[in-house]
């Protein structure tokens, strides 16, 4: 498995936990096609884990932008976090070959709950 294999699968695995997740479920049961969704989240965090990707994408990310709609509260955030984490360490737990990838993915995570954070006003 690469390392981009390997993060479409946590990309996978994580979203079909916060489809079910009684919290924040209901922000990704309203997607219309999931199935195409995901691997345009794969696109984004291959740009942010290995700087480049090799999925085709068409459209620029403006990842504030797509959330607006959603009015995303504070703990929803902490919700969506929390579960990623799990995600992830549920999934090294399985593949500890991407131990790196999954430290350099919780800095990512904590860089991007600053901006959601700044973004929405929570801070």
């Amino acid at each position: 498995m690469t390392e981009r294999d390997w993060i479409l699968h946590v990309v996978h695995a994580f979203y079909q936990k916060a489809k079910d997740d009684v919290l924040i479920g209901y922000h990704f049961r309203i997607i219309k096609d999931f199935d195409s969704h995901i691997p345009r989240i794969a696109t984004f965090w291959d740009l942010q884990l290995l700087g480049s990707t090799q999925r085709p994408f068409t459209e620029p990310f403006d990842v504030m932008k797509v959330h607006i709609p959603l009015q995303i509260k504070r703990g929803e955030l902490g919700r969506w976090l929390l579960l990623f984490r799990k995600t992830l360490d549920e999934e090294v737990a399985t593949r500890p070959e991407f131990a790196a990838l999954k430290e350099l993915w919780l800095t990512r995570l904590i860089f991007f709950e600053g901006v959601f954070l700044r973004f929405f006003g929570f801070e």
